[in-house]
C-alpha cells in the first residue's frame, strides 16, 4: 500500500529566448544543494537527480532543431521548527521541455559562448510523502488503526505548515530560475548569476 501523497499547485515557467543550457543546469543543480535537496537515495550528485534525458533531432523540414525531454526527482527531509521529521518527506519533480532548439553563438565577457535558442518550459511539482520512511503506522498492530484520526485531527495544522515551507521552497525556485533568466517576478531581487548576453 502506497504512502499517502499530499500535492500542491505547479508551478511553470515558459523561455523564448536564448539562453546557456549548462550554465542554466549548474545554477539549479547547486541552489537545490544548498537548499537540502537530494535525490532519492539522498546523494548530491546530478547524474543520481535526472532519471530522464531524452534527445530528438530535427526532422528533413529543420534539421538543426532538437527537443529534450529532461526529469529531475528530487527529495528533502524538512527540519521544521528545527526538529528533523521522520512522518513527512517533501518531494519535488522538476520537468524540461525544450522544442526548436538551434545551437548559437553569444558575446560574454568579451569571449563567444554557445548558447542556446528556442522554447524552455519548466514545470516544478512539489508534493508531501506522509510516512515514508518504512510504513511503522500502517505495519503497528494498534497504530494503524488510529492513524487516520491521528493525521486528520492532531497532525491537521502541522501539515499545513509544511506545504506553506514545502510551497515557499518551490516558489523560490522558480524565483531564483525566473531571476536568472531576466523573467518578470513577484519576489525581491536576489542572486544576479550572469549579465545580459548579446548576440554576435
Amino acid at each position: 500500500m502506497a504512502s499517502p501523497t499530499i500535492t500542491l499547485p505547479e508551478l511553470e515557467i515558459i523561455y523564448r529566448d536564448v539562453w546557456v543550457m549548462q550554465y542554466l543546469y549548474r545554477v539549479m543543480h547547486y541552489w537545490l544543494i544548498e537548499n537540502g535537496w537530494r535525490d532519492s537515495k539522498g546523494n548530491v550528485d546530478h547524474e543520481s537527480m535526472e532519471i530522464l534525458y531524452m534527445e530528438r533531432r530535427g526532422t528533413t523540414f529543420s534539421p538543426s532543431h532538437r527537443e529534450l525531454r529532461i526529469w529531475w526527482r528530487l527529495t528533502k527531509q524538512p527540519a521544521f521548527f528545527f526538529q528533523q521529521s521522520s512522518y513527512y518527506e517533501y518531494r519535488m519533480d522538476v520537468d524540461f521541455n525544450v522544442i526548436q532548439m538551434t545551437d548559437v553563438e553569444i558575446m560574454k565577457d568579451g569571449q563567444k559562448v554557445k548558447a542556446q535558442h528556442g522554447e524552455l518550459r519548466l514545470m516544478i511539482k512539489p508534493y508531501i510523502i506522509l510516512e515514508s520512511k518504512g510504513g511503522e503506522w500502517k505495519n503497528h498492530p494498534i497504530l494503524k488503526f488510529i492513524e487516520g484520526y491521528f493525521r486528520a485531527r492532531i497532525l491537521k495544522r502541522t501539515l499545513e505548515d509544511h506545504k506553506k515551507e514545502l510551497y515557499r521552497d518551490a516558489y523560490r525556485f522558480q524565483g531564483m530560475i525566473k531571476k536568472y533568466l531576466e523573467l518578470k517576478t513577484f519576489l525581491p531581487e536576489i542572486e544576479v548569476f550572469h549579465q545580459k548576453f548579446e548576440y554576435i
